[in-house]
């Protein structure tokens, strides 16, 4: 069985060969890993792992990322700071007051990226699951711009404003994820999309609340993925199991990457109410055994989850957020080595 064929059973909920894995880390953990095994890309450390998923990107070719004070930015002229995409380091929209504001901001186009790198990628990782689409943070990015404190305030003080934002900011990740949808129809999988909603103990804004204001950007854009006939994962972090039943409803396949240590992301009990209805995807904990553990709670936790899935289609394994410099290795190759010995159904 390929990698493309075991994922799909397994988004189908159908029973695979073998438990697919998936990688998530941030640039310097792929570098101490690649000189702990001895492979020279990071390709070649997905390889080694047996990861059944690839990304496909398109290549930036608009404006150079610098503002005006030379600080490297975000395609939204956001400044970020900190390792690789980092944090906001500033934010360019904080004075916004009307919907002219919002119109006059200088925007990103679609055009701005080279989709022909793109398909040659997904063409490429033909054997593997492919991940495509743009990353569809426009309710982080919306945060970012204005500033998150104000930018919630201004979700209750200015409801229509605020929608107005991010509305405009998923133009630019619908029109992005259209072109790549078109231009490598056929090579894509699975639409791979992210939107931070929770908290370590709730969700950053009410269901209600939620769902005035960011469910119609998202099933906007699940609508765009299904449309294609994509499989949809959802990447976001924290307590967000409030808001599971309304993205299953809008075509959800997949949640990632499970925080089983956030409030209600118990991995037994969504293992139990969504069987059958959302895929769970990660889940090995970043927070508690991954960093602290011996190596042996890595082992133990991996055999716990493939336990509950050894007969049902329905689970991806990989680490429940990246894999940060502060996480041993050995407990990176116990994950992935246990996984792979024992994950066969």
């Amino acid at each position: 069985m390929t990698s493309k064929q075991r994922v799909i059973k397994t988004y189908n909920f159908e029973l695979p060969d073998r438990i697919p894995l998936d990688f998530c880390a941030d640039s310097p953990v792929y570098e101490k890993i690649r000189r702990e095994v001895g492979v020279k890309s990071g390709l070649e450390l997905m390889d080694y792992f047996h990861i059944d998923f690839r990304w496909a990107r398109p290549r930036w070719i608009g404006p150079e990322l610098i503002d005006g004070r030379g600080r490297r930015t975000d395609y939204f002229g956001i400044p970020r700071e900190g390792e690789a995409f980092g944090y906001s380091g500033a934010h360019p929209l904080s004075y916004v007051k009307t919907k002219r504001d919002v119109e006059e901001y200088p925007w990103p186009r679609a055009e701005f990226w080279d989709y022909d790198v793109f398909v040659e990628e997904c063409e490429r990782f033909s054997e593997y699951a492919v991940y495509g689409g743009a990353w569809g943070w426009f309710f982080n990015a919306a945060c970012d711009l204005v500033g998150m404190e104000r930018f919630l305030m201004l979700m209750m003080d200015d409801p229509a404003l605020a929608y107005s934002i991010m509305e405009r900011i998923t133009d630019f990740f619908y029109e992005t994820s259209k072109n790549m949808f078109e231009k490598a129809k056929g090579k894509i999988d699975i639409f791979f999309t992210g939107d931070d909603y929770g908290t370590q103990t709730s969700p950053l804004i009410s269901l209600p609340l939620w769902r005035k204001l960011i469910k119609p950007h998202i099933e906007r854009l699940y609508g765009l993925a299904k449309s294609y006939g994509l499989f949809i994962t959802q990447h976001s972090c924290g307590c967000v199991v409030d808001f599971l039943p309304d993205l299953v409803e809008l075509g959800l396949s997949a949640i990632e990457p499970v925080q089983v240590r956030a409030r209600g992301m118990d991995f037994e009990n969504l293992a139990e109410r969504f069987r059958g209805k959302l895929v769970l995807q990660g889940s090995i904990d970043t927070q508690k055994t991954l960093p602290f553990g011996s190596v042996n709670d890595v082992r133990e936790e991996v055999r716990s989850r493939i336990a509950l899935f050894r007969g049902n289609g329905g689970f991806v394994l990989g680490p429940s957020q990246h894999l940060l410099s502060h996480v041993p290795v050995a407990s990176i190759l116990a994950m992935y080595e246990t996984a792979w010995e024992e994950g066969w159904v």
